[in-house]
Protein backbone atom coordinates (compact mmCIF):
# COMPACT_ATOMS: atom_id res chain seq x y z
CA UNK A 1 0.00 0.00 0.00
CA UNK A 2 1.15 3.44 -1.09
CA UNK A 3 -0.26 6.98 -0.75
CA UNK A 4 -1.18 9.84 -2.66
CA UNK A 5 -0.27 13.19 -1.34
CA UNK A 6 -3.08 16.21 -0.71
CA UNK A 7 -2.71 19.48 -1.15
CA UNK A 8 -0.78 21.66 1.65
CA UNK A 9 0.63 19.40 4.75
CA UNK A 10 -2.28 16.92 5.05
CA UNK A 11 -2.03 13.58 5.75
CA UNK A 12 -1.45 11.38 2.73
CA UNK A 13 -4.50 9.61 1.32
CA UNK A 14 -4.02 5.64 1.34
CA UNK A 15 -3.42 4.05 -2.17
CA UNK A 16 -4.92 0.46 -2.40
CA UNK A 17 -5.68 -2.25 -4.41
CA UNK A 18 -9.30 -3.50 -5.74
CA UNK A 19 -8.36 -6.78 -3.25
CA UNK A 20 -7.46 -4.07 -0.28
CA UNK A 21 -11.01 -2.41 -0.77
CA UNK A 22 -12.99 -5.35 -1.47
CA UNK A 23 -11.53 -6.95 1.82
CA UNK A 24 -12.58 -3.55 3.07
CA UNK A 25 -16.09 -3.84 1.69
CA UNK A 26 -16.46 -7.48 3.13
CA UNK A 27 -15.98 -6.39 6.71
CA UNK A 28 -18.45 -3.74 6.20
CA UNK A 29 -20.97 -6.09 5.15
CA UNK A 30 -20.58 -8.00 8.16
CA UNK A 31 -21.40 -5.23 9.82
CA UNK A 32 -24.04 -3.23 8.15
CA UNK A 33 -25.80 -6.48 6.53
CA UNK A 34 -26.37 -8.25 3.47
CA UNK A 35 -28.36 -4.84 2.37
CA UNK A 36 -26.22 -2.88 2.30
CA UNK A 37 -25.09 -1.16 -0.88
CA UNK A 38 -22.51 0.00 -3.16
CA UNK A 39 -22.43 3.67 -4.67
CA UNK A 40 -20.67 5.07 -7.84
CA UNK A 41 -20.34 7.97 -9.79
CA UNK A 42 -20.45 7.94 -13.36
CA UNK A 43 -18.17 10.15 -15.29
CA UNK A 44 -14.20 9.71 -14.26
CA UNK A 45 -15.23 7.44 -11.74
CA UNK A 46 -16.75 4.33 -13.74
CA UNK A 47 -14.74 4.82 -16.40
CA UNK A 48 -12.47 7.72 -18.17
CA UNK A 49 -13.92 10.85 -19.59
CA UNK A 50 -17.09 12.28 -19.26
CA UNK A 51 -20.26 11.23 -21.23
CA UNK A 52 -22.57 13.74 -20.39
CA UNK A 53 -19.76 16.40 -21.95
CA UNK A 54 -19.11 14.10 -25.01
CA UNK A 55 -23.05 13.93 -25.42
CA UNK A 56 -23.32 17.42 -25.27
CA UNK A 57 -20.01 18.74 -27.48
CA UNK A 58 -22.04 16.37 -29.91
CA UNK A 59 -25.52 18.32 -29.96
CA UNK A 60 -23.37 21.83 -30.44
CA UNK A 61 -21.58 19.97 -32.92
CA UNK A 62 -24.43 19.08 -34.90
CA UNK A 63 -26.64 22.72 -34.29
CA UNK A 64 -29.33 20.34 -32.58
CA UNK A 65 -30.87 22.82 -29.84
CA UNK A 66 -34.36 23.18 -30.93
CA UNK A 67 -36.75 26.00 -30.44
CA UNK A 68 -38.43 24.55 -27.30
CA UNK A 69 -35.29 25.50 -25.50
CA UNK A 70 -34.72 29.01 -26.70
CA UNK A 71 -36.37 31.35 -23.73
CA UNK A 72 -34.96 28.58 -20.74
CA UNK A 73 -31.47 29.21 -21.99
CA UNK A 74 -32.29 32.26 -22.62
CA UNK A 75 -33.13 32.85 -19.09
CA UNK A 76 -30.16 31.13 -17.73
CA UNK A 77 -28.18 33.03 -19.42
CA UNK A 78 -29.53 36.19 -18.48
CA UNK A 79 -29.00 35.03 -14.78
CA UNK A 80 -25.59 34.92 -14.89
CA UNK A 81 -24.83 37.52 -16.99
CA UNK A 82 -23.63 35.56 -20.10
CA UNK A 83 -23.82 37.35 -23.60
CA UNK A 84 -25.69 35.27 -25.79
CA UNK A 85 -27.33 36.52 -29.21
CA UNK A 86 -29.28 34.39 -31.84
CA UNK A 87 -31.09 31.15 -30.78
CA UNK A 88 -30.98 28.27 -29.47
CA UNK A 89 -27.76 27.07 -30.30
CA UNK A 90 -25.65 30.27 -29.97
CA UNK A 91 -27.29 30.46 -26.23
CA UNK A 92 -26.43 27.10 -25.30
CA UNK A 93 -22.90 27.46 -27.08
CA UNK A 94 -22.52 30.59 -24.75
CA UNK A 95 -23.45 28.75 -21.64
CA UNK A 96 -20.72 26.15 -22.40
CA UNK A 97 -18.17 28.24 -23.44
CA UNK A 98 -18.96 30.19 -20.26
CA UNK A 99 -19.00 26.87 -18.15
CA UNK A 100 -15.41 26.07 -19.41
CA UNK A 101 -14.41 29.64 -17.97
CA UNK A 102 -15.48 28.96 -15.00
CA UNK A 103 -18.26 31.74 -15.30
CA UNK A 104 -21.31 29.75 -14.91
CA UNK A 105 -21.55 27.47 -12.33
CA UNK A 106 -21.40 23.65 -12.44
CA UNK A 107 -24.31 22.53 -10.43
CA UNK A 108 -26.28 24.76 -13.17
CA UNK A 109 -24.56 23.71 -16.17
CA UNK A 110 -24.95 20.08 -15.58
CA UNK A 111 -28.69 20.48 -15.41
CA UNK A 112 -28.78 22.57 -18.52
CA UNK A 113 -27.23 20.55 -20.37
CA UNK A 114 -29.98 17.76 -19.69
CA UNK A 115 -32.76 19.97 -20.29
CA UNK A 116 -31.23 21.56 -23.20
CA UNK A 117 -33.06 18.82 -25.41
CA UNK A 118 -36.19 20.30 -24.98
CA UNK A 119 -38.10 19.03 -27.88
CA UNK A 120 -36.20 16.08 -28.50
CA UNK A 121 -38.56 12.80 -28.55
CA UNK A 122 -36.51 10.16 -26.39
CA UNK A 123 -35.67 7.75 -28.80
CA UNK A 124 -34.01 10.54 -30.84
CA UNK A 125 -31.60 10.93 -28.19
CA UNK A 126 -31.10 7.99 -27.55
CA UNK A 127 -30.02 7.08 -31.29
CA UNK A 128 -27.27 10.23 -30.53
CA UNK A 129 -25.97 8.66 -27.44
CA UNK A 130 -25.86 4.90 -29.07
CA UNK A 131 -23.36 6.67 -31.91
CA UNK A 132 -21.98 9.10 -29.55
CA UNK A 133 -21.09 6.15 -26.85
CA UNK A 134 -19.65 4.39 -29.84
CA UNK A 135 -18.02 6.65 -31.87
CA UNK A 136 -15.86 7.79 -28.64
CA UNK A 137 -15.19 4.12 -27.50
CA UNK A 138 -16.84 3.96 -24.50
CA UNK A 139 -16.51 0.05 -23.43
CA UNK A 140 -12.80 1.08 -23.98
CA UNK A 141 -12.53 3.67 -21.51
CA UNK A 142 -14.64 1.56 -18.45
CA UNK A 143 -11.84 1.33 -16.04
CA UNK A 144 -10.61 -2.41 -15.16
CA UNK A 145 -9.93 -2.18 -11.47
CA UNK A 146 -13.73 -1.52 -10.56
CA UNK A 147 -14.85 -4.64 -12.21
CA UNK A 148 -14.22 -7.50 -10.05
CA UNK A 149 -16.21 -4.95 -7.72
CA UNK A 150 -18.81 -4.91 -9.80
CA UNK A 151 -18.93 -8.39 -10.25
CA UNK A 152 -18.54 -8.80 -6.21
CA UNK A 153 -21.81 -7.21 -5.94
CA UNK A 154 -23.38 -9.41 -8.41
CA UNK A 155 -22.33 -12.43 -7.00
CA UNK A 156 -23.73 -11.59 -2.65
CA UNK A 157 -26.54 -9.57 -4.52
CA UNK A 158 -25.36 -6.33 -3.27
CA UNK A 159 -27.38 -3.50 -4.60
CA UNK A 160 -25.21 -0.74 -6.57
CA UNK A 161 -26.57 2.26 -7.36
CA UNK A 162 -25.29 4.91 -9.90
CA UNK A 163 -25.43 8.31 -8.93
CA UNK A 164 -24.69 11.25 -11.55
CA UNK A 165 -24.98 15.03 -12.83
CA UNK A 166 -24.83 14.05 -16.40
CA UNK A 167 -28.35 13.43 -18.08
CA UNK A 168 -29.77 10.10 -16.96
CA UNK A 169 -30.42 8.83 -20.82
CA UNK A 170 -26.82 9.04 -21.35
CA UNK A 171 -26.30 7.54 -17.58
CA UNK A 172 -28.89 4.70 -18.29
CA UNK A 173 -27.05 3.38 -21.65
CA UNK A 174 -23.26 3.90 -20.74
CA UNK A 175 -23.88 1.23 -17.61
CA UNK A 176 -26.20 -1.19 -19.25
CA UNK A 177 -23.05 -3.06 -20.23
CA UNK A 178 -22.24 -3.10 -16.55
CA UNK A 179 -25.68 -4.55 -15.14
CA UNK A 180 -26.89 -1.59 -13.03
CA UNK A 181 -30.62 -1.31 -13.51
CA UNK A 182 -32.32 1.93 -14.68
CA UNK A 183 -34.30 2.41 -11.18
CA UNK A 184 -30.94 2.44 -9.11
CA UNK A 185 -29.51 5.11 -11.41
CA UNK A 186 -30.21 8.92 -10.18
CA UNK A 187 -29.12 11.76 -12.76
CA UNK A 188 -30.26 14.84 -14.08
CA UNK A 189 -33.60 14.17 -15.32
CA UNK A 190 -35.41 16.32 -17.78
CA UNK A 191 -39.73 16.43 -17.43
CA UNK A 192 -41.29 14.52 -20.27
CA UNK A 193 -44.38 15.91 -21.91
CA UNK A 194 -46.47 14.28 -25.06
CA UNK A 195 -43.24 11.93 -25.17
CA UNK A 196 -40.60 14.87 -25.69
CA UNK A 197 -38.29 16.89 -23.26
CA UNK A 198 -39.16 19.62 -21.34
CA UNK A 199 -36.83 22.76 -20.64
CA UNK A 200 -36.99 21.83 -16.96
CA UNK A 201 -35.75 19.29 -14.09
CA UNK A 202 -38.12 16.56 -12.85
CA UNK A 203 -36.30 15.98 -9.87
CA UNK A 204 -33.72 18.29 -8.06
CA UNK A 205 -29.86 18.64 -9.30
CA UNK A 206 -28.02 15.83 -8.47
CA UNK A 207 -25.05 17.44 -7.74
CA UNK A 208 -23.15 17.76 -4.22
CA UNK A 209 -24.98 17.24 -1.43
CA UNK A 210 -28.03 16.79 -4.00
CA UNK A 211 -25.86 13.22 -4.80
CA UNK A 212 -26.87 12.27 -1.01
CA UNK A 213 -30.41 13.04 -1.36
CA UNK A 214 -30.93 11.70 -4.63
CA UNK A 215 -29.62 8.40 -3.29
CA UNK A 216 -31.75 8.68 -0.20
CA UNK A 217 -34.50 8.89 -2.42
CA UNK A 218 -33.67 5.86 -4.26
CA UNK A 219 -32.20 3.85 -1.21
CA UNK A 220 -34.00 5.00 2.18
CA UNK A 221 -31.72 3.06 4.47
CA UNK A 222 -28.61 4.83 3.33
CA UNK A 223 -26.74 2.02 4.10
CA UNK A 224 -23.43 2.15 2.16
CA UNK A 225 -21.06 -0.48 1.82
CA UNK A 226 -18.51 1.90 -0.02
CA UNK A 227 -18.94 4.88 -2.44
CA UNK A 228 -16.68 5.80 -5.06
CA UNK A 229 -15.97 8.93 -7.00
CA UNK A 230 -13.47 11.61 -8.65
CA UNK A 231 -14.76 15.16 -7.69
CA UNK A 232 -14.89 17.59 -4.91
CA UNK A 233 -19.08 17.39 -5.78
CA UNK A 234 -18.93 13.63 -4.68
CA UNK A 235 -17.79 14.07 -1.28
CA UNK A 236 -21.48 14.07 0.34
CA UNK A 237 -21.84 11.02 -1.33
CA UNK A 238 -18.39 10.01 -0.25
CA UNK A 239 -19.22 10.66 3.15
CA UNK A 240 -22.49 8.27 3.37
CA UNK A 241 -20.09 5.12 3.06
CA UNK A 242 -18.26 3.02 5.44
CA UNK A 243 -15.23 2.51 3.12
CA UNK A 244 -15.47 5.85 0.86
CA UNK A 245 -12.73 5.76 -2.22
CA UNK A 246 -11.23 8.39 -4.38
CA UNK A 247 -11.04 7.21 -8.02
CA UNK A 248 -8.51 8.91 -10.52
CA UNK A 249 -9.52 12.07 -8.20
CA UNK A 250 -9.48 15.46 -9.01
CA UNK A 251 -7.23 18.54 -7.35
CA UNK A 252 -10.52 19.93 -5.79
CA UNK A 253 -11.38 16.29 -4.27
CA UNK A 254 -7.92 15.91 -3.18
CA UNK A 255 -8.06 19.56 -1.27
CA UNK A 256 -11.33 18.25 0.62
CA UNK A 257 -9.86 14.70 1.21
CA UNK A 258 -9.49 15.42 4.81
CA UNK A 259 -12.83 16.18 5.16
CA UNK A 260 -14.11 12.87 4.25
CA UNK A 261 -13.06 10.09 6.91
CA UNK A 262 -11.51 6.79 6.32
CA UNK A 263 -10.98 8.23 2.38
CA UNK A 264 -8.89 5.59 0.53
CA UNK A 265 -7.76 5.82 -3.06
CA UNK A 266 -7.97 3.28 -5.45
CA UNK A 267 -4.56 2.05 -6.96
CA UNK A 268 -5.81 2.42 -11.02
Amino acid sequence: MTAAQQGGSAAPIPRESTSDILRRIEAARAALGPGAALAFDADGTLWEGDVGFDLFEAFLAGRRARPEAEAALRREAEAFGVAAEGGAHEIASALYAAFAAERYPEDRAFAMMAWAFAGWREDELAALIDRVLEEKGHAGRIRPALLPILDWARSRGAPVYVVSASPRAVIERAVRRLGVAPERIAAMTPVVREGRLAAELAAPPTYGDGKTRALERLFPELAVLAAFGDSAYDAALLRTARVPVAVAPSPKLLAVAGSIPGLVLLDT
